[in-house]
């Protein structure tokens, strides 16, 4: 027998006491998977930033090597106008 089908043979009674009992299981698991998700969205942002400055990192070093800003560029993928700040 499928859970669904198990609910509804409840009488109006058992189904609320079902509800109340799962209400905050249901809550917490909502909760939970908002926690995660907002960590994931942190460790990418996170992630995303050290590969920019990585990125950077290597861009400048090779602009103090005499490579034109141009190959920079298609290297590293970075904008001219960025690397020229650097």
């Amino acid at each position: 027998m499928t859970e669904s089908s198990k609910v509804s043979n409840f009488t109006k009674e058992e189904l609320e006491a079902y509800q109340k009992v799962y209400h905050k299981e249901w809550d917490h698991n909502a909760m939970v998977d908002g926690i995660f998700e907002e960590f994931a969205d942190e460790i990418n942002a996170k992630v995303a930033e050290g590969v920019l400055d990585s990125k950077r990192e290597m861009a400048k070093a090779m602009r103090e090597q005499g490579i034109p800003d141009s190959t920079i560029a298609v290297i590293s993928g970075l904008s001219e106008e960025e690397i020229r700040k650097l």
